[in-house]
């Protein structure tokens, strides 16, 4: 069997919308990934792979058609089509992906790739399906606002977790309980594989569900930091939901997935649910907001 690989390299900030939109069309997932020359370093690699019976002049119809529409809303390249033998398939995907340093002390790393940074705490990933790879900015702005604020012994929330990277993260950090859930399951899988893949499966609890479910779990013992990196309007439904009531008083919150246009908007909204914002990164078009619970 045959594989069509459907490639396309954007800037940061469109690899998302890029991703969900190939992703109608594979069903085993898309990836973003890469760490391009310092030259491009905003831009991103998708990709997305379709079984051959699927994969005909139709479905490369569909997919330009799908592409064609977001281009009318921002300027994106052309997709690149590659027939891959059955053969090759598992390992092309994996081409783009390189041990990717963040912060001081983090290093994100393929696990098919040995860590040529021993000095740097490991966060060990399959990258697939699950969002959540180190490349995008906010994951990146989301991971060096943990490097700041996780201490030995925290409690700390992911809600939406994707891949799972970011209680990884907090548990190299030193934090003792990780709660990190996902209404998505093929997420909920990949972040429990991460877990496996770190040791860590006594530290970090894996499971479907958002905020109602992360407090059920949570009992008497808040959070000292709270993470959700989604996208605006599920931020703002989040804080709706009582995303706050899952931090302890003067616990941190971490918001991101944010697009800098959006960012005025999901400030009020948290302020407007009880949080104080203390910080704010951005990297290009995104925004995290790091917030206190008064």
């Amino acid at each position: 069997m045959k594989w069509l690989a459907v490639s396309m390299t954007v800037p940061g900030e469109l690899a998302e919308a890029v991703a969900d939109v190939l992703a109608r069309f594979a069903p085993s997932g898309t990836a973003v990934s890469g760490v391009p020359p310092l030259d491009t370093a905003d831009h991103l690699t998708v990709q997305a792979y379709l079984e051959e019976p699927s994969a005909g002049p139709d479905a490369k119809r569909r997919i330009a058609e799908a592409l064609w529409h977001l281009s009318q809303i921002t300027p994106i390249p052309e997709p690149s089509f590659t027939w891959i033998e059955e053969e090759d398939w598992a390992e092309s995907w994996k081409e783009h992906f390189r041990p990717l340093s963040v912060g001081r002390r983090l290093v994100v790393v393929p696990a098919w790739l040995a860590n040529d940074e021993p000095e740097r705490l490991p966060i060990v990933l399959e990258p697939g399906m699950a969002f959540g790879t180190g490349a995008h900015p906010s994951t990146r702005l989301c991971l060096e606002a943990l490097e700041e604020r996780v201490r030995p012994g925290d409690v700390v929330v992911d809600v939406g977790c994707g891949s799972g990277i970011l209680g990884i993260a907090a548990a190299r950090l030193g934090a003792r309980r990780v709660l990190a859930c996902d209404i998505d399951a093929d997420a909920v899988a990949a972040a429990r594989r991460g877990a496996e893949l770190n040791g860590l499966t006594g530290t970090i609890e894996v499971f479907h569900g958002s905020v109602a479910e992360a407090a059920a779990r949570l009992s008497q013992r808040k959070a000292d930091v709270v993470l959700a990196n989604i996208l605006a309007p599920t931020l703002e439904a989040l804080l709706r939901a009582g995303l706050i009531g899952l931090a302890r008083r003067d616990g941190v919150i971490v918001l991101a997935g944010i697009l800098s246009g959006q960012r005025d908007g999901v400030a009020r909204a948290a302020e407007k649910a009880g949080l104080r914002l203390t910080a704010e990164t951005a990297e290009g078009d995104w925004v995290a907001l790091i917030f206190r619970k008064a």
